[in-house]
């Protein structure tokens, strides 16, 4: 071979060797393996309750009256005779007591009221007839103890009396005080017996409310 041609040889074998590399792709690169991250769940936070305070009580008027010292008006009744009951009515703090009669039915307008206010040197009494709810009459039994009084009174359409000279009031401090009524056949006349006392809340001989208490029923 003509020492010539040498180069060209050389450079024949330099371009082969540039297309063969050019020609082979390059490797790719390996995949990125995934890495878990742990998740820490936030906490919840648990919430704390805010103390309430204990709701006051206003105490009652007789919070402290465990001996039941305040009281309110008593009534009791008995049965001395036919027809007849002795009514006793027991308020240690009243300074007026009444005792009210009541129809029923058709006259259930219709009352006999019988009431007592202490005094400056006796207790006042008067017994009242009221018919329809008007005032027909008014009786004054204040000189039960006198034999010229009055010897007490009766209601016109209840048939119910009262009898003066069957008060028994007691000025010991107990506030009782017992009347007795004679009473119509209870299985044809139905009435109601309730009591009720008032004091002096304020200036002596202003009566404050009543209190009265549950009813008797006479004939039921």
């Amino acid at each position: 071979m003509s020492p010539r041609f040498a180069p060209v040889l050389a450079g024949s074998f330099l371009l082969v060797a540039l297309v063969a590399c050019a020609g082979t792709p390059p490797a790719s690169a390996p995949a990125a393996t995934p890495v878990a991250v742990a998740v820490v769940p936030t906490p919840t936070p648990v919430p704390v309750p805010t103390p309430t305070p204990d709701p006051t009580t206003a105490p009652s008027p007789n919070a402290g009256d465990v001996d039941e010292s305040a009281g309110g008006p008593n009534l009791s009744v008995e049965f001395p005779g036919e027809n007849l009951l002795d009514v006793t009515l027991e308020d240690r703090r009243a300074k007026a007591w009444r005792v009210v009669v009541r129809g029923t039915g058709d006259h259930a307008t219709d009352r006999l009221e019988v009431v007592v206010e202490a005094g400056d040197v006796g207790p006042e009494i008067t017994a009242t007839d009221v018919e329809q709810g008007e005032v027909v009459a008014t009786i004054d039994l204040s000189a039960y103890t006198d034999d010229t009084a009055a010897a007490g009174g009766c209601h016109q359409t209840l048939d119910v009396c009262v009898d003066g000279s069957s008060f028994r009031f007691t000025d010991d401090g107990s506030g009782r005080l017992r009347i007795r009524l004679q009473m119509p056949d209870p299985s044809t006349r139905p009435l109601l017996v309730t009591g009720g006392t008032a004091g002096w809340p304020g200036d002596p001989f202003v009566l404050g409310p009543w209190s009265d208490t549950e009813a008797f029923p006479w004939g039921e």
